[in-house]
């Protein structure tokens, strides 16, 4: 007969065999943590990273183009790059109606619809005659694609335990964030050879791309809970029929059970339920203005929106490095060829593929060793890997002031530009996971509150980051971002490692209990 012991430590080692297959015991076993197999899981990121990709990829894709547009237009040059803080300006209203929607209606309506949508867009901007249409266009196509930056983090939260949240939401925010760098160089190819409408018929091309991908690859993945518990002692073997998952991780466990920790032992009592529409907005229209207000309601709570505005600045920042490069090194004394130009944003893209591996995998592994030293597990775990790299965000924007101010090799500034973007991609995946986790059963509002101020300082930066430099000097200027960047950092960094817990728990955020 075996001892109360050993049944514990068998109870121990099941619940963690089953969370290295991916799989959650407190949860059942038709959800989408449990129902979907590996490889389904990993196809359903590669798609959603492909539409984060996507949108930022449209915004982008007119980087070393602006002569060639302002000529079209009869427009100066300088005003083109306006047009993608317009197109940033969408970014940041649209997820008031996305989010609302995907927790109604769901994840993969929201996903066809506004896949569907953004195909016209890309068509209006091909066919824009002036400038002002041009702008119009932009906004409106940032509005409708804007579902791609906050509905997506939801769903990986959904499908995914959170033992491996922060890698997979980093594979997501990877995607975002080389976008910027890899379309110029379609964008050189194609001004090079050909008109520049024929930039937004690649888009559009690529928006059929999605909705296919979307239509065949991504279920539902919103979980509607039934009326009644289900009682539970251990989970059955995976299936792998289709199946998904919740809003951030059910409601339910955002009221005693949050997601930075789950019960082990003994049998649990948890909720059946099934994927796919909860209601219609137009069945309870009152219910729905507040699920539409409520991104707003989430401006209150302080570990959510001051990482979230440090974060959208840091983004800022990458924004005018991509906007400056063109416009200095196209001209003398560099004189760099449009094809050659728009190849050296690559530069910019490997730093942003290898900040992955700092944002997404030691972060997920900061937090499992300060889980297993103190026995619990907090969101501001993860902030310990964050502070490594704000140094290098100073050293990254004074490499590229310093070379536009005393012209120094261009390999320089592609080097500066690099390792600013390794900052900003593992800065992505750890902030953005931290912001989610503190509040997982309102995660779509997060992620819209965390894209608002993203896209906010990115829509901003577009109209002043230029004239900036050439009114001061280059390098004040990006002295003056680093500085920002490394020193209210690690003030944040400092102050919610310290105090985050105490912060989120005051505010009445769902936190778990440090004993």
């Amino acid at each position: 007969m075996s001892s109360p012991k050993d049944t514990e430590r068998h109870e121990e080692h099941h619940h963690l065999s089953l969370i290295r297959d991916g799989r959650d015991p407190t949860l059942p076993s038709n959800h989408p943590i449990n129902a979907l197999s590996p490889t389904r899981k990993l196809a359903i990121l590669c798609v959603l990273t492909y539409a984060g990709f996507l949108a930022n990829f449209s915004v982008a894709i007119i980087q070393v183009a602006f002569p060639n547009i302002g000529g079209a237009f009869g427009v100066s040059p300088a005003k083109i790059p306006n047009t993608i803080g317009y197109n940033l300006l969408g970014f940041a209203v649209g997820p008031l109606l996305w989010n609302p929607l995907s927790r109604t209606v769901g994840r993969r309506t929201v996903y066809l619809i506004g896949s569907t949508l953004f195909i016209p867009c890309a068509v209006w901007m091909a066919l824009s005659p002036s400038y002002g249409v041009f702008c119009a266009a932009r906004v409106v196509a940032g509005f409708i694609s804007s579902w791609s930056q906050t509905v997506p983090p939801s769903t990986i939260a959904d499908i995914f335990v959170k033992e491996v949240r922060g890698s997979k939401m980093s594979m997501f925010a990877v995607g975002v964030v080389i976008a910027p760098p890899v379309a110029p160089i379609f964008c050189g190819l194609v001004v090079t050879y050909h008109t520049w409408p024929v930039l937004f018929w690649i888009v559009t091309g690529m928006a059929g791309l999605q909705l296919a991908l979307f239509f065949l690859v991504v279920p539902e993945t919103l979980w509607v809970e039934d009326e009644s518990p289900l009682h539970v002692e251990s989970l059955p073997p995976t299936s792998n029929h289709s199946g998904s998952n919740i809003e951030g991780e059910v409601e339910t466990k955002a009221h005693g059970q949050h997601v930075e920790h789950s019960p082990v032992r003994g049998t649990s009592t948890i909720k059946s339920g099934h994927t796919g529409i909860a209601w219609y907005p137009w069945q309870r229209p009152g219910e729905f203005l507040k699920i539409f207000v409520s991104p707003i309601t989430m401006l209150r709570f302080i570990s959510i929106t001051v990482p979230s505005i440090y974060y959208g600045s840091v983004f800022a920042w990458s924004v005018g490095i991509t906007i400056v490069f063109p416009q200095k090194f196209e001209a003398a004394p560099y004189s760099i060829k449009t094809i050659p130009l728009g190849a050296m944003f690559l530069a910019f893209g490997v730093g942003g593929l290898l900040g992955k591996w700092s944002g997404g995998i030691v972060g997920d592994k900061t937090v499992s060793y300060f889980e297993r030293r103190k026995g619990y597990r907090q969101p501001e775990h993860r902030l310990w890997a964050l502070i490594p790299i704000l140094p290098f965000m100073f050293v990254g924007c004074i490499l590229c002031g310093v070379t536009v101010d005393h012209k120094l090799p261009y390999m320089v500034y592609l080097f500066g530009g690099a390792l600013f973007f390794f900052c900003l991609s593992a800065a992505t995946g750890l902030l953005q996971t931290y912001v989610l986790e503190g509040y997982i059963s309102k995660s779509m509002d997060t992620q819209a509150v965390f894209v608002f101020w993203k896209s906010i300082w990115g829509f901003a930066v577009a109209f002043f980051v230029y004239d900036w430099g050439l009114n001061s000097s280059f390098t004040k200027e990006y002295a003056t971002q680093g500085a920002l960047a490394t020193g209210v950092g690690a003030i944040i960094c400092a102050v919610f490692i310290a105090k985050g817990y105490e912060i989120r728990k005051w505010q009445g955020m769902p936190v778990t209990p440090k004993d």
